[in-house]
């Protein structure tokens, strides 16, 4: 899916003016691209005059999946209302509402990623303002999100008839997904998941992509964006995404700094889950922890296994799972005991 930016600025127009019941509705800066993501494509655009109630800086996230952008607006609506701190959503549609694409339009976020324009210098020369800001950040905001009562969300996800994402719906379609990509070692390793689950657990809404950069940083507070792989699942699961995003996925480094640098990232790692312990006033197994980190490294080699499967791998050489496949693979293995291979 590529967007033209000069059709979506016409066409997302005549949708703003309808939505508003404003036919004089006029932009002072039009749709350009905004840099980040791999699954949707966000474009910033300014309103001249504004409805009332509306900001005068906006972002339209167009996606390409019209069932999970229905999910990620309906959370993502819910858990604004709820007082969480995620871009009000003013507007959203389908494939037929007038952009071609499933979209929603939101307010613009102040503020820039934790990590951004951190190079590997940069990490290890602030490694202790890291190890102590980052995961402090990150756990509380995870506690927050946690303490909303889900019962709306699922409400909410039935009446618009959005898949109500879990975790055994989740690995069931994965496993269809690798049968349908000719992976039948990643299909037996996500049927071992199904057979092995962990102890049964209250269901929490998770944002299940909770890393560094979905993490807005004004100097005074946060905004959580991308809700695409939100899911009422147990607090585990999302600990067991941040912990794996903390540790593994991300800075690359020289043969004679990996050992310094894992070693930071484990300890950061540790720290947020130490920290969101004592946010929470609870405990998180260990055990449950890596059979969650399973169900992650089971979701992106899934997702690397499609890349490949319509001969995307290169094009999608710089995302995270491509450079982690190897990893992610022999802990899998080790796991499901499934010998699992990285593409």
């Amino acid at each position: 899916m590529t967007v033209n930016s000069d059709v979506l600025s016409d066409q997302l127009l005549a949708v703003l003016r309808s939505v508003t019941g404003s036919p004089a509705l006029a932009y002072s800066r039009p749709p350009v691209p905004l840099t980040g993501g791999f699954w949707a494509q966000l474009f910033a655009f300014s309103l001249a005059e504004p409805p009332d109630g509306w900001p005068h800086d906006l972002v339209v996230r167009v996606m390409p999946q019209p069932e999970t952008a229905r999910k990620e607006t309906v959370i993502q609506r819910s858990v604004a209302a709820a007082g969480f701190p995620t871009p009000v959503v003013r507007a959203a549609g389908g494939p037929d509402d007038g952009l071609g694409e499933a979209f929603m339009v939101m307010d613009r976020a102040p503020g820039t990623p934790l990590l951004s324009g951190l190079s590997l210098a940069g990490a290890l020369s602030r490694g202790a303002a890291l190890l102590g800001e980052m995961p402090r950040l990150l756990a509380s905001t995870m506690a927050r999100l946690h303490a909303l009562d889900p019962e709306p969300v699922r409400t909410e996800l039935d009446a618009a008839g959005a898949v109500v994402a879990s975790m055994s719906s989740m690995l069931a379609v994965h496993r269809d997904l690798a049968l349908t990509f000719a992976r039948p070692d990643l299909m037996r390793a996500a049927q071992w998941l199904i057979d092995h689950p962990v102890r049964p657990a209250p269901a929490v809404i998770c944002h299940g992509d909770l890393h560094p950069f979905n993490l807005l940083f004004d100097g005074t507070g946060v905004t959580v964006l991308d809700w695409s792989t939100a899911l009422l699942a147990p607090r585990s699961c999302d600990v067991a995404f941040t912990t794996l995003a903390l540790s593994e996925v991300g800075l690359k480094a020289p043969g004679w700094l990996r050992l310094p640098v894992r070693w930071l990232r484990r300890r950061i790692a540790s720290r947020f889950v130490r920290t969101y312990e004592r946010e929470t006033g609870t405990v998180i197994d260990p055990a449950e922890l890596v059979w969650y980190q399973a169900v992650v490294f089971m979701r992106a080699l899934v997702e690397v296994s499609g890349w490949v499967h319509a001969g995307q791998q290169d094009a999608r050489g710089d995302h995270p799972w491509m450079q982690a496949a190897p990893v992610f693979a022999a802990r899998l293995t080790a796991l499901t005991g499934v010998a699992v291979r990285p593409r």
